[in-house]
């Protein structure tokens, strides 16, 4: 079974994880650039199969639901890895954190699997938010969290032994 239910959240993406998964890294030479309305985008690997590319090249430029429906189009499965914590000291700004959202409802809309990896847990919402609209940051953080409470979570080596039994 496919699709976004089947998707992950996996913190802090060891390979022992990913590898439980059926994920490996790609390797330098399989980075790429797909072409987007938006711009070209670098990935670290995209196979037929699976896209996997960094949350700063996905989320954090111009990029708009048009590429990633594009996108949704080609990759039944995507791996978005190093995608921070909303912390006060993240790199990632509140476009960002909108971009993720719309890639996230893209996703779930499309019925593609996502495999997140994050560093950390999520967390809550900025504690001190570096927006122009802070409140609408917090309700777009509040939004991300309940589309991601709709993916099984991997958040140390010892729940691998579960999740495998399962079918990670």
């Amino acid at each position: 079974m496919a699709g976004f239910d089947r998707g992950l959240v996996i913190t802090p993406g060891t390979e022992r994880q990913l590898g439980a998964c059926g994920l490996f890294r790609p390797s330098p030479f399989q980075r790429d650039e797909l072409a987007l309305p938006t711009g070209a985008l670098p990935v670290k690997g995209a196979d037929p199969d699976v896209l996997w590319v960094s949350f700063a090249e996905l989320c954090g430029a111009d990029r708009t639901a048009a590429d990633y429906l594009l996108l949704a189009e080609r990759f039944p499965a995507w791996v978005v890895d190093g995608i921070p914590s909303p912390s006060a000291g993240s790199a990632a700004s509140a476009a960002d954190w909108q971009r993720f959202l719309a890639l996230l409802d893209v996703l779930r809309g499309q019925d593609i699997t996502p495999f997140l990896i994050m560093p950390g847990p999520l967390g809550s919402p900025l504690d001190e938010p570096q927006a122009s609209d802070p409140g609408e940051l917090t309700a777009v953080l509040s939004i991300i969290g309940e589309r991601l409470s709709e993916l099984r979570r991997i958040e140390s080596d010892e729940q691998l032994a579960d999740e495998q039994s399962a079918g990670c």
